[in-house]
C-alpha cells in the first residue's frame, strides 16, 4: 500500500537517555528518508542530548522538514500540543517509535511497542506512583494507534495478553543492524582500541544499561564460577541506571573478583564495532528484551552470543548462538565454561552468527514500516481500517 504524503515522526527519543530506543528511531528514520524520497518526513525533534547519530546528514537531505522544540516528554500537557503541531505541520500521518500517542491527533497514528518489561515485572519501575500513569499511556496509545508495530513476535503476544490487543492491528517489524557493524580485523586498530580501553586480557562483553531486568548480577555470579579457569576478565559497556542499585558492581565485591570485571561505562559509538569484535563471547542474560538488538550486533561483528532462552532473544539469535535459562545460574556457568574451553565451536557459532545477522537489515524494517503507513490510512467505506497483513519473521 502507498504510504501518505506528509508523514511526521516522533524523534524527542533519539537521545541518550534511551539507548535501544533512539537507535531504533533513528536507524528507522534514516533509513526511510532514503528509501522514500518521493514522501516527506517531518521530524519533531527536542532538546535531549545525542552524542551517537549524525543529525547533520540526515537533515540536509530534501524531504526532511525539522521542526525543533522544549516539547515534553510523558507530561499530560503534550496531549494538547501535538493536535496543534500536526495541524500546523500538515501531517497526514504521525509514528511515535515509542507507546505514548496522542489521543486527540487530528490524522491515523502509528506507534511502536518495544517491550512490556514493566507489566511483566511490575516490581522494576522505579517510581510506584508512576505504575498507573504507565499503564494508562499504554491503555491508551494501544487504542488510539491505527495500526501498533511490534519489534517482535514476543511484544506483539506480551500485547494481546496484557492489553487485549487484536492481532490484526498489530505488525511485527524487526529491527535492523547498522551497516557499521562488521568484524574489526586490522592488527593495528584492535590494539589501539585495546590500549584506549585498558582491555590487555582476553575478555566476555555485554552491553547495555544496567537495569535490573539485564538479570546482570546472575552473570556475574555466574561468571564467578569460572574465572579461576579461564583468562578472561568480563566487561559491562553502558551505565549504571541511577534508579536502581549497581548490582553488578556490588556481586563482583561480594563474589571476591572485582579485579576481573571491567565498567566501561559509555563509549563513543564508532567503537562499538571493534569493541564487539575484541570479545571472545557476548552474553545477554536478560530476563525480558523486547528484541535484543546488542545480539544481533555482536553477531554482525563475528562474536558468539549467548543469550537467555526468553522473551524475543531466540527469535534474534536463532540457531546462531547458544542460550540458557537466566534463572539458573549453574547453567550459565556451565555455557560460559563451554564456550570460553571450545575454540571450534566459538568460530562456527562466528559464522553462522553473521550469516543470521545479514537477514536483518534497516532497508527491510523501513520497507515494511512505509506499508504499515499505507496500512493505517486506508479505510473502508464505513470507516473501519482494513485488516492489517500479518509480517513473518
Amino acid at each position: 500500500m502507498t504510504p501518505p504524503e506528509r508523514i511526521a515522526f516522533d524523534a524527542r527519543y533519539i537521545s541518550d537517555r534511551y539507548h535501544g530506543i533512539g537507535r531504533y528511531a533513528f536507524r528507522l528514520l534514516e533509513a526511510m528518508v532514503a528509501a522514500a524520497p518521493e514522501r516527506t518526513f517531518i521530524v519533531f525533534r527536542g532538546r535531549g542530548q545525542d552524542r551517537r547519530f549524525d543529525w547533520g546528514g540526515l537533515t540536509a537531505r530534501p524531504n526532511v522538514e525539522l521542526w525543533e522544540g522544549p516539547w515534553p516528554l510523558y507530561w499530560p500537557h503534550e496531549q494538547l500540543l501535538w493536535p496543534l503541531l500536526l495541524r500546523r505541520s500538515r501531517a497526514d500521518l504521525f509514528h511515535t517509535p515509542y507507546f505514548a500517542a496522542p489521543l486527540l491527533a487530528p490524522c491515523p497514528v502509528v506507534i511502536t511497542v518495544h517491550d512490556l518489561i514493566f507489566d511483566r515485572y511490575p516490581a522494576y519501575m522505579p517510581w510506584g506512583w508512576a505504575r498507573p500513569y504507565y499503564r494508562l499511556l499504554m491503555a491508551w496509545g494501544t487504542r488510539r494507534a491505527r495500526r501498533i508495530i511490534a519489534v517482535s513476535q514476543a511484544t506483539a503476544a506480551d500485547l494481546t495478553r496484557f492489553y487485549g490487543t487484536p492481532p490484526e492491528r498489530i505488525a511485527v517489524v524487526p529491527e535492523g543492524v547498522d551497516p557499521g557493524f562488521v568484524p574489526l580485523t586490522n592488527p593495528d586498530r584492535r590494539r589501539a582500541l585495546r590500549w584506549r580501553y585498558g582491555l590487555p586480557r582476553p575478555f566476555v562483553l555485554t552491553v547495555g544499561a544496567r537495569r535490573p531486568h539485564k538479570n546482570l548480577s546472575r552473570l556475574v555470579r555466574a561468571f564467578s564460577r569460572v574465572a579461576a579457569e579461564v583468562p578472561h576478565d568480563l566487561v559491562f559497556i553502558g551505565e549504571a541506571d541511577p534508579r536502581f542499585p549497581d548490582e553488578a558492581r556490588q556481586v563482583a565485591a561480594e563474589e571476591g573478583i572485582g579485579h576481573r570485571v571491567r565498567f566501561l561505562g559509555w563509549v563513543a559509538e564508532a567503537d562499538l564495532p571493534g569493541l564487539y569484535s575484541l570479545a571472545d563471547l557476548v552474553v545477554l542474560p536478560s530476563l525480558v528484551e523486547g528484541f535484543g538488538l546488542p545480539a544481533l550486533e555482536a553477531m554482525a561483528c563475528g562474536t558468539p552470543v549467548l543469550a537467555a532462552a526468553t522473551s524475543s532473544l531466540p527469535e534474534v539469535v536463532g540457531e546462531a548462538g547458544v542460550l540458557v535459562d537466566p534463572h539458573d545460574v549453574s547453567a550459565m556457568a556451565g555455557a560460559l565454561r563451554g564456550l570460553l574451553h571450545d575454540e571450534a565451536l566459538r568460530r562456527r557459532l562466528s559464522a553462522m552468527g553473521r550469516q543470521r545477522a545479514a537477514t536483518f537489515t534497516w532497508g527491510a524494517a523501513a520497507g515494511r514500516t512505509l506499508e504499515v503507513y499505507g496500512e493505517a490510512s486506508v479505510t473502508d467505506a464505513l470507516g473501519v481500517p482494513e485488516p492489517l497483513r500479518q509480517t513473518k519473521v
